[in-house]
């Protein structure tokens, strides 16, 4: 997903001896087209927990989706919003996300994975990256929720208080990756061109849709699914 990538990387990886100390980073950018998509590769040298948020939505942003894989591309989690907001540490700088925005605390094994950024309701096709996402062929997909602007609309008529949200978002996007080695922006796969037809025909809006759910597993557990907020 990308024309645009003002991004700002902050944070350091550390190396003593053959120990990696963990760092947090930050980026933020803007997004070109509603099914523009995002992918940030990062790795760990020990296992923990490792934190991935948004901030944008707060400040006007799209509502992001959050969709974390392994080296090998199989899904490990899939975030929409994040619960009912607060606030994150990352490099010294206190910041705010929304109920709308997204966020993830899992525990990681080590080993290197990649974290995609997607506009809602754009989720992942299937449980492999290579399948690519629902809306990958139609770039003004939230057109149908009804904005007008006549893209980057929001998904809701209403937050989790019954308060009405304004349905003009702006194309912009933060992203935070905490207690990881290293992270930088990546590539991602392009799905084939036939199946992606297809499904968009199959996902065509025709006006706004309620939030899913999202579900998400660590790699160092069972396969069983674990919900999250």
């Amino acid at each position: 997903m990308k024309k645009l990538f003002p991004v700002a990387l902050l944070g350091a990886c550390l190396t003593v001896a053959t120990a990696v100390e963990a760092a947090d980073f930050d980026f933020n950018g803007n997004f070109a087209n509603d099914n523009d998509k995002l992918s940030f590769a990062f790795s760990l040298g020990s296992p923990g927990t490792v934190t991935l948020f948004t901030s944008s939505w707060l400040g006007g942003g799209f509502d992001p989706i959050l969709t974390l894989w392994d080296g090998l591309g199989n899904q490990l989690a899939e975030q929409d919003d994040g619960g009912l907001g607060g606030n994150q540490l990352s490099n010294g700088v206190n910041f705010n996300y929304g109920e709308f925005d997204s966020y993830l605390a899992i525990n990681l094994v080590a080993g290197n994975y990649l974290a995609t950024l997607t506009q809602y309701d754009n989720f992942s096709v299937s449980t492999s990256l290579a399948d690519g996402f629902l809306r990958d062929a139609d770039p003004q997909f939230t057109a149908a929720f009804g904005c007008s602007n006549g893209r980057f609309c929001e998904g809701s008529l209403t937050d989790s208080h019954g308060d009405p949200v304004e349905p003009n978002r702006t194309a912009a996007w933060d992203l935070h990756i905490l207690n990881v080695a290293n992270a930088q922006i990546a590539s991602v796969p392009e799905p084939p061109t036939l199946m992606l037809l297809s499904l968009s025909g199959l996902f065509l809006l025709g006006g706004r849709l309620g939030k899913a759910r999202s579900t998400a597993r660590t790699d160092a557990e069972a396969a069983s699914p674990v919900r999250l907020a």
